[in-house]
């Protein structure tokens, strides 16, 4: 007895479990199937909201895009110019299109909880076998989370590398629109010093990665609901449903078909019509008896629902509305907006892109197909002053000199090449202005013989 109520007990609790991951209304427990929302967020559900939502698929390239904008510089530490080094490191990048292999994969790191990308390297072994020396690198694969599984782990609890994969599978995706039915799926053993795994927000294990879409998911679902409904109230009213009423006396005939074919009847004869009339401008409805008129509904406005899913799909991917819908509301970003999404992709650049190059290079000297020695990450300013900008703050500067001459200031507040550098003009020496080394700035160098000045 004692056991049936523990066992009666447990599968209470595994109900009430269940229940309670399909919402956050205590109340309605599974409030979240009734509204349609899935119990879990599979990648292959962040994909499709990727590649055919908009929403999705535009805050994963708002991001990316932004993040990427302009490439870092690896370069040697307190060395400001570029070295032979930096040279070399940035011919083998170019080559082997490093940058753009590496973007692709944060691309799909941002769709799923993880993503990976395969070194391909000339060192004559099998992807089954350790990475250990190599001439040359040939090639990077960025894999999505469904093209790789662990297939071996390390178990021995007194080794370092305990608790991590000793074997991995890809899987092998077939060319775009070619025939794979009956074909099985081919996956290949890849040892795990020929990958590296990129998940966000995670650092330890890779499976704890966080999807960009995961958390505003409910929302992009309610955004295909109310505008996929939206479509559809148009379409139907667009589509003149046509209603027949006749009078009450009235004996409507069937209408003979063609060449003597047997007699079309009343409801044929009006499905017809109604085709002919909406598939054609000049189509015409004949009537005996009775009446025709089209069928309409009243379309209510989505503009309201569709903002509240929006704002709130815009707050979990922790961009400003106006940077991720544009002026879909006929409101323009706002520098607030624009320096919250400069400082999101910052953020993102140092916590998340920087350590993955940095683990790129540093397996990359180790096989020694890079020199080793320190490097560091140097990413551009995200928030740097566009043109327009530099414009209006060279007006303000200038504005503000002619002002302090006005006031009787007799000194400029700025010379010509402070002016210049606003908008990275190089520096002018053959204006007058005084420059290191000129004898009218340093009296040592002046020429004995020269005359004094007066």
């Amino acid at each position: 007895m004692p056991e049936i109520i523990t066992n009666s007990l447990e599968i209470s609790r595994a109900r009430q479990e269940f229940l309670g991951s399909l919402g956050l209304d205590a109340k309605r427990p599974t409030a979240w199937s009734q509204y349609g929302y899935p119990e879990h967020v599979t990648f292959e559900l962040l994909y499709a909201a990727y590649e055919r939502g908009g929403a999705g698929h535009g805050a994963v390239h708002r991001l990316l895009d932004k993040c990427w904008e302009k490439l870092p510089r690896i370069k040697k530490p307190e060395s400001d110019s570029e070295t032979a080094w930096e040279k070399k490191v940035r011919k083998l990048l170019r080559d082997v299109r490093v940058m753009a292999k590496l973007k692709d994969l944060d691309r799909r790191n941002l769709i799923g909880r993880y993503a990976a990308v395969i070194y391909r390297v000339a060192d004559n072994k099998s992807l089954d076998q350790p990475l250990e020396r190599a001439a040359k690198l040939v090639d990077l694969i960025p894999l999505f989370e469904n093209q790789l599984k662990v297939t071996k782990w390390n178990i021995d609890q007194n080794a370092e590398n305990y608790g991590t994969p000793a074997m991995f599978q890809y899987r092998k995706l077939p060319p775009p629109d070619s025939d794979t039915q009956g074909k099985p799926e081919e996956w290949a053993d890849v040892h795990p010093s020929r990958v590296q795994i990129l998940a966000e927000g995670s650092v330890g294990d890779f499976f704890d990665g966080i999807p960009l879409l995961r958390a505003g998911f409910n929302r992009l679902v309610d955004l295909d609901k109310i505008s996929g409904g939206s479509g559809e109230s148009y379409l139907k009213n667009s589509a003149r449903t046509i209603v027949f009423k006749y009078e009450a006396g009235a004996a409507p005939q069937a209408i003979p078909g063609p060449d003597g074919k047997e007699p079309t009847s009343v409801r044929e004869a009006h499905e017809t019509q109604a085709r002919a009339l909406n598939r054609s401008t000049d189509a015409a409805i004949v009537m005996q008896g009775g009446d025709a008129t089209t069928l309409q509904t009243s379309i209510s406005d989505p503009t309201g629902p569709w903002t509240v899913a929006a704002n709130e799909f815009a707050a979990s991917v922790r961009l400003p509305f106006t940077i991720l819908f544009g002026q879909q509301t006929g409101r323009l970003a706002s520098d607030e907006d624009k320096q919250d999404y400069a400082n999101r992709c910052a953020s993102r650049q140092e916590f998340e892109l920087t350590p993955m190059l940095e683990e790129f290079i540093t397996r990359m000297q180790a096989a020694g197909i890079i020199e080793a020695g320190d490097f560091e990450i140097q990413w551009p300013p995200v928030n740097a002053p566009t043109e327009t900008d530099k414009a209006n703050l060279l007006g303000k500067m200038t504005a503000a000199m002619q002002q302090a001459f006005q006031s009787g200031l007799t000194e400029p507040l700025f010379d010509a090449n402070e002016l210049r550098a606003v908008m990275d003009y190089e520096e002018r020496t053959d204006d007058g202005l005084p420059t290191e080394g000129d004898p009218a700035v340093d009296p040592l160098q002046q020429d004995d013989n020269a005359p004094a000045a007066a």
